[in-house]
């Protein structure tokens, strides 16, 4: 592990990151391009939903999980660098404007130069506060917004973990659910949605908050977990795999039952399993040639993120389609061995020039620990940080 105060570098974090980004352009791959095969003009999810009895082919049916992944990797990346030491909360807010909105607002300007008329000021509001989904290329701008809320609450949250321990946070979760199903039942709606829950922090705090807990257990049963790991990691993996299948097979995407208030927790608790196994075994810098590129490509993983729309829609506009497979067998693999490498290639270039000199701009936004500090009584014993 490469620490320079609050920025912890693991390597295995960056290959959990790519398979959230490769989940993602898989998934819309999948979508977009099988729609466009058939000679649909879009995919609309309440009568082409992608299904399928084998588990491997569900995780990219479902492979908007890749968003909740991201969600737990935030919330254990900043708990391992920050947790035991107070956050400077403007110094933090400021790092994660640097890191967020430079790629974000050229996607999202060049994007609103597409349209005809000129932009007005609410327009650039929106652009601003990231509520610009129906921009083109805009569909995944909403999880920044999420994440920003995130970022918001973070310090206070870090803190009450600091001090209160892991109980603090599990009675956040368990408050938080009760009090979703609250707002559900007691809505004014005469068919309440669930979606509008899980597109906000409202839904998926339960993601962060159980990546902070999985940060919590790896600083503090770093050992025990390393041991653990061979066994640990395959469980952790089976078990994601067969809640996702679960999930497909109950077509969880387009039902609104009440048991969906429960998703985004069951996502965040089997992701934030994998997460801990996975970065506990694996070890802090990982080895060898696989073990470097998948660390590349997760940490281009928000270039990835941000720029597959555009790499897909031009493949939607202008892609041969030899129609010898099934729509969403041609469909994947055009989005494989097509979309994938080109939003790769294009994901370095706009790492290198927008995202990384920006990056480069962050401060340290931890205090150094007190020798002096005592640890609140209901900590453990000998805490001392990471």
């Amino acid at each position: 592990m490469r620490s320079s105060d609050d920025r912890v570098y693991l390597a295995p974090v960056d290959h959990l990151r790519a398979v959230a980004a490769v989940l993602v352009v898989l998934y819309h791959g999948c979508q977009l391009l099988s729609a466009r095969i058939e000679g649909r003009p879009r995919f609309v999810a309440g009568t082409d939903w992608l299904y399928s009895a084998n588990p491997a082919a569900t995780l990219v049916f479902e492979g908007h999980t890749g968003v909740a992944l991201f969600m737990v990797l935030s919330g254990f990346i900043f708990t391992v660098g920050a947790h035991g030491r107070p956050i400077r909360y403007g110094r933090f807010l400021a790092n994660r404007l640097l890191r967020i909105y430079p790629l974000y607002l050229v996607i999202a300007v060049l994007g609103l130069a597409t349209h005809v008329s000129l932009p007005t000021f609410q327009d650039l509001l929106r652009v601003l506060t990231f509520a610009t989904p129906s921009l083109p290329y805009g569909g995944v701008f909403w999880t920044l917004c999420v994440e920003m809320q995130f970022y918001l609450v973070f310090p206070l949250l870090n803190r009450l973990l600091t001090e209160r321990g892991p109980g603090a946070l599990l009675r956040l979760l368990a408050a938080v659910s009760l009090l979703r199903a609250l707002v559900w039942l007691s809505s004014p709606a005469p068919a309440p949605h669930t979606a509008a829950l899980y597109l906000g922090l409202a839904g998926r705090i339960d993601q962060f908050l159980l990546g902070m807990l999985a940060a919590w257990a790896y600083v503090h049963h770093r050992e025990r977990l390393r041991a653990a790991a061979r066994w640990l990691a395959p469980v952790a993996l089976s078990l994601a795999l067969g809640v996702l299948w679960s999930y497909n097979q109950l077509h969880g995407y387009v039902s609104d039952s009440p048991l969906k208030l429960a998703w985004s927790g069951a996502e965040g608790a089997v992701w934030a399993l994998v997460v801990v196994a996975y970065v506990a075994g694996a070890g802090p810098g990982g080895g060898g040639r696989v073990s470097r590129w998948l660390a590349r490509l997760g940490e281009v993983s928000f270039s990835v993120y941000l720029t597959h729309f555009m790499v897909l829609t031009l493949l939607c506009e202008y892609a041969w389609f030899p129609g010898v497979l099934p729509p969403v067998g041609e469909a994947f693999l055009l989005t494989l061995l097509v979309a994938l490498p080109l939003t790769v290639a294009v994901s370095f270039v706009t790492y290198h020039a927008i995202e990384l000199p920006f990056l480069r701009l962050r401060r340290p936004y931890v205090e150094p620990a007190s020798a002096a500090e005592t640890p609140h009584p209901r900590q453990r014993a000998g805490y001392r940080g990471r």
